[in-house]
């Protein structure tokens, strides 16, 4: 509640540079009423440029988390918005013009279909692949041992994709998926797969109490992996087919991604609590 206080609050004294937005919280609706009271009181707040509206999505067994909600959201409202803005709860933008400037790199590139704003992760890391080819196959067996097999393909085939842009020296996935595009690449997309990318698969709930270790140390990941085995596969399978395919699949349609040019202290990251 306290970070949705200040991201709103944000949305109320930032300048996106545009002068008609409205800012859209979909919620997956896990029943408490005392969270859904609470986002229901922002509904119709003024923000620096519209107003804030609130939906809540079914929960669905908990399928889809955030890309599912995003997916939801926009089949909702795609008629009434031209442009689109994604991000997830835990971080915000800070820049002011972020939006316009974002417009603006969309217009003026014809093989752009996606503006990433998180795209820190792209620069850090060397694009020869080999951690991804080696997660790709850590999970091989686990996919099928807790009955996920039908997405086998799709997820191999969406990492080996990665490593061979990352070779060729793209960008093909936008953090958080945070970033601008256009209704018209998000219809080719729907056109393509019936809806944005995130797997169907019912959150599988872990029955024992999720413990977190003081030290990220090797041991204590390894520990983990094997007690939440079935969680974390389910968790390592959104990653994929959702939140990384969710902008490396305009690339599968002719486009490519766009990292923001103006990205230094451009996004607060509430999780490290810090600006990147």
């Amino acid at each position: 509640m306290k970070i949705l206080k200040d991201s709103i609050q944000t949305e109320i004294e930032l300048d996106p540079g545009v002068d008609n937005l409205d800012t859209i919280l979909v919620n997956h609706d896990c029943g408490i009423k005392e969270a859904n009271d609470f986002l229901d009181s922002f509904d119709g707040v003024k923000t620096f440029a519209g107003r804030i509206r609130v939906f809540h999505r079914p929960w669905g067994n908990g399928a889809g988390m955030s890309p599912g909600s995003i997916d939801y959201g926009f089949k909702l409202l795609r008629d009434e918005y031209d442009y689109w803005f994604f991000q997830e709860d835990d971080y915000k933008i800070v820049k002011k013009d972020y939006y316009k400037k974002g417009i603006e790199i969309l217009d003026n590139r014809e093989d752009a279909a996606f503006v990433g704003y998180d795209m820190f992760h792209m620069k850090t890391f060397e694009p020869n692949g080999y951690g991804e080819k080696l997660l790709k196959w850590i999970f091989q067996l686990p996919i099928i041992i807790w009955g996920y097999k039908e997405y086998l393909r799709q997820h191999n085939y969406v990492i080996d994709s990665m490593v061979s842009l990352r070779k060729a020296n793209e960008s093909p996935y936008g953090g958080g998926i945070m970033g601008i595009t256009h209704k018209k690449y998000l219809d080719k997309v729907i056109y393509l797969k019936g809806k944005l990318p995130y797997p169907e698969i019912s959150n599988p709930r872990h029955k024992k109490k999720f413990k977190k270790f003081s030290k990220k140390n090797v041991w204590n990941i390894i520990i983990t992996f094997f007690v939440y085995n079935n969680y974390i596969t389910w968790y390592w399978l959104h990653i994929v087919l959702a939140e990384i395919d969710f902008t490396r699949i305009y690339y599968d349609i002719g486009y490519r991604i766009i990292p923001y040019p103006d990205d230094n202290k451009l996004v607060y990251s509430y999780k490290k609590g810090d600006i990147k």
